[in-house]
């Protein structure tokens, strides 16, 4: 995969993806689900949050601190929010 910027340009890649996610127009977002790829690249940190739904503030929080931990240096963080429509 090659190194592409570090844990804070991660960081600051899902920040964006967040905000992304809750600017739909015809309806709020309010969650997501948080989505890794789910392959032997994922660390253990990112692994626990697949598939859990979170609140926008709560995914916020996630991503503060140490929130990406990969096994080799030339790995990244590939992980992603889903929007969550509440029904």
């Amino acid at each position: 995969m090659g190194i592409q910027g570090c844990p804070n340009d991660w960081r600051e890649d899902m920040l964006k993806n967040l905000i992304i996610r809750t600017s739909y127009s015809h309806v709020t977002i309010t969650k997501v689900k948080w989505l890794s790829a789910r392959d032997m690249h994922v660390c253990s940190l990112c692994a626990a949050r697949d598939g859990r739904i979170y609140t926008i503030q709560q995914a916020k929080k996630e991503l503060e601190g140490e929130f990406c931990k990969p096994g080799d240096p030339d790995d990244r963080c590939r992980c992603t929010f889903l929007p969550v429509i509440d029904d």
